[in-house]
């Protein structure tokens, strides 16, 4: 065994060099070494990668096996290509030591566990593999308590013929279990299966069910997630068929939607997995919001009402799939928590919710990593919480968030085994952190993840294994009481970019108004209204603030859809009409472009008071026919008289923006006739009497001479 420093063997190298330099000096006699020296490739030429470590989690009494490649891309050969497998002596105490090994530049107390020369040269091009085994009698680790948990290793290849020159080296961890009695750490996994933007694009581009978008991406993730303790959290509408809005924007009769909203169909591949997941022993499965609605964004927007709209079709999608999924955790998008979005949450019934372990932040600087189980407090009410941590939840997938990110490295991708053995490493640091305080971790896969599944089962599957960890899910973790640790209180508001606005959320109402006012004409408003409200719904969904430009394309759509329906029921004046007689009915066209027949409420609305409306009337109009409303109407008094018609449904709703027609009142008219005629026919009434009183006058008298 042996001990040094290691920067990559950069220090020992150097100092050869450095000795063979100066007895090159002192003695002149002696040849140069560089020319006795056989060339060596330059850095970067040879390369080692590893391909396994075996096994992941190292006890006492197993040998270690470390294998993997050397490549060598130089025009020189490695005559004597000889290998060594290097440990840290102690355990890294802290997550940011843990990931300052992984730099190459970075020099730490390391333990020669193992050398090995190859037996063949490595010729130029070539690559070789290897297999380095350290028995267990070999392995230089005390099996003690304070000795356990994750060590740098480091694999060095050089040519042992050559002169001093810097090894290529390659970094990694394993970790030391003694089989100890440790508090093992309580360890929680939530992942979300939700479309993402581009799936539910792509969904309404192609008329298919957003299922079946998401399908390629979700089934293999579902297949990598299927094992016990994993909670899964579903957006509800995977499960149901629903309409997608741009199909109800062709004003033809065969489009419009038939049968029951949220129709439960076959079941499909992806709809059968979360089933099947649902079902299996140690599983639970949380529905998000319909659609996976912005709550944040909706709360900002003061629109409340929209919650418990995305709260009432989630409800409605579980009780059409049959899933017995839970209602009460909240996950809301975004990264910076805020007290509205909560208050708005438990308002529509959240009673926990998950949140980023960078919201309610620790008042005061901590040397471990805080328990995942929090009490936040919004607006004086408590709200039980599980804050996730980022960075273990960003290895799941193979990528390594730094301790302190840089702007042009935030992210560092990690091979697979690497990935494994870092999230090993990390939660055992975690762990050693407070040994004696075995503190709740949550990790969480994305809304929108596009990693590897299968690297993700492998990554689960060794965190079941750890024995310092123990697998529980949400609802127990949630039963553990939160740590008395005071932490800073939520913002009250913070809008974060691509939330849908105010303004872009009162287009989408004002969509659905009109919607629902054109629809009372029809004999059952609900098949055609539910699946647009379904559709408008979806557009609040949080996968949208990573395409908000497409999102506004669909709102825009969604009001040309109302702009074309308008001419599906209309009123058709014609030419200027006459009014002669104080009482009349005004005749009104409707046209009926539609399929099927229309109810409608026919409304005229005088601009003048000398013409008086005395009703409206309701007119049944026939599929694809007209028919004509007798409007009765009154005068009190003579004029042109512009009258608005205005077309609603039964209820009084509005359904068409109003036209006009010109009335020329008249009503004077039949009253002069009258009163002519009138005085004509007393006129001969009183000449007839006239006449016949002198009549009277004229003949002899009864009774008198010449009577007789």
């Amino acid at each position: 065994m042996s001990t040094s420093w290691t920067s990559s063997g950069a220090a020992r190298q150097t100092l050869v060099v450095l000795v063979l330099t100066v007895v090159g000096f002192l003695l002149p006699g002696i040849a140069d070494p560089a020319a006795s020296t056989p060339l060596q490739p330059a850095t970067g030429d040879v390369t080692v990668s590893l391909t396994d470590i075996e096994p992941a989690v190292l006890t006492p009494g197993e040998d270690l096996v470390v294998r993997g490649t050397v490549s060598n891309r130089s025009p020189v050969a490695l005559e004597l290509p000889e290998l060594r497998l290097r440990a840290q002596q102690s355990t890294p105490i802290s997550r940011s030591l843990l990931e300052r090994w992984l730099d190459p530049t970075f020099r730490s107390t390391t333990t020669l566990l193992h050398a090995e020369r190859l037996e063949e040269p490595i010729e130029p091009g070539s690559e070789v593999s290897f297999t380095l085994t350290v028995p267990a009698e070999s392995v230089a680790f005390a099996p003690s308590y304070v000795a356990w948990g994750p060590r740098g290793i480091e694999v060095t290849a050089h040519d042992a013929a050559a002169g001093a020159a810097e090894p290529a080296a390659t970094r990694s961890f394993l970790v030391w279990w003694p089989d100890i009695e440790v508090e093992r750490m309580p360890l929680a996994v939530l992942a979300a299966a939700a479309p993402t933007a581009a799936e539910r694009a792509t969904a309404r581009e192609s008329g298919a069910g957003v299922d079946a978008a998401a399908a390629e991406r979700l089934e293999p993730l579902l297949a990598a997630l299927d094992r016990p303790d994993v909670d899964l959290a579903v957006d509800p509408s995977l499960l149901v068929d629903v309409p997608g809005l741009l199909d109800l924007t062709s004003p033809e009769p065969d489009s419009e939607p038939t049968g029951e909203p949220l129709q439960k169909q076959t079941p499909t591949a992806l709809r059968s997995a979360i089933a099947s997941f649902a079902a299996a022993p140690g599983r639970t499965v949380h529905a998000l919001l319909w659609a996976d609605a912005d709550a944040a964004a909706l709360a900002h927007a003061g629109r409340t009402d929209l919650i418990q709209g995305v709260a009432a079709a989630r409800d409605e999608a579980l009780a059409q799939a049959g899933l017995d999924a839970g209602t009460g955790l909240a996950w809301p998008a975004g990264e910076r928590p805020d007290g509205e979005t909560l208050s708005a949450l438990a308002s529509a019934g959240a009673g926990s919710v998950v949140l980023p372990a960078s919201g309610p932040a620790v008042t005061t600087p901590l040397t471990y990593t805080p328990s995942a189980r929090a009490d936040v407090v919004s607006n004086g009410q408590t709200l039980p919480a599980v804050l996730a941590d980022e960075r273990l939840s960003r290895l799941l997938g193979g990528e390594l968030l730094p301790v302190n990110p840089v702007a042009e490295r935030a992210v560092v991708r990690l091979d697979p085994l690497t990935a494994r053995q870092y999230v090993l490493a990390e939660t055992a640091v975690v762990a050693r952190e407070r040994p004696a305080d075995p503190r709740d971790l949550l990790l969480t896969v994305p809304r929108h993840f596009t990693g590897d599944p299968e690297l993700l089962a492998e990554q689960l599957t060794a965190l079941a294994e750890a024995p310092w960890l123990e697998r529980v899910g949400l609802e127990e973790m949630l039963d553990h009481p939160a740590p008395e640790l005071e932490r800073e209180s939520l913002p009250a508001s913070v809008v974060e970019v691509g939330e849908i606005d105010a303004g872009e959320l009162g287009r989408v109402s004002e969509v659905l108004e009109r919607t629902t006012a054109f629809a009372g004409v029809l004999e059952d408003p609900a098949t055609f209204v539910d699946p647009v409200r379904t559709a408008l719904l979806e557009l609040t969904s949080s996968a949208w603030r990573q395409r908000p430009e497409t999102r506004a394309a669909l709102v825009t759509a969604a009001e040309d859809a109302v702009a074309a329906r308008r001419g599906l029921v209309a009123a058709r004046p014609g030419s200027t009409l006459n009014l002669i007689n104080d009482e009349a009915h005004i005749p009104v066209a409707v046209t009926n472009e539609m399929a099927v027949p229309a109810n409608v409420l026919v409304r005229l609305v005088p601009r003048d008071p000398r013409l008086v409306v005395d009703e409206e009337v309701t007119l049944e109009v026939p599929a694809q026919q007209s028919a004509t409303a007798q409007v009765p109407v009154h005068a009190v008094g003579s004029g042109d008289v512009v009258v608005d018609v205005l077309l609603a449904a039964p209820d009084g709703s509005a359904i068409d923006e109003p036209t006009e027609i010109r009335v020329r009142v008249r009503a004077d008219w039949e009253t002069v006739g009258t009163a002519v005629v009138a005085g004509v026919l007393v006129l001969m009434l009183v000449v007839g009497l006239v006449r016949t009183v002198r009549r009277a006058r004229r003949g002899p008298v009864p009774g008198t001479e010449g009577g007789t």
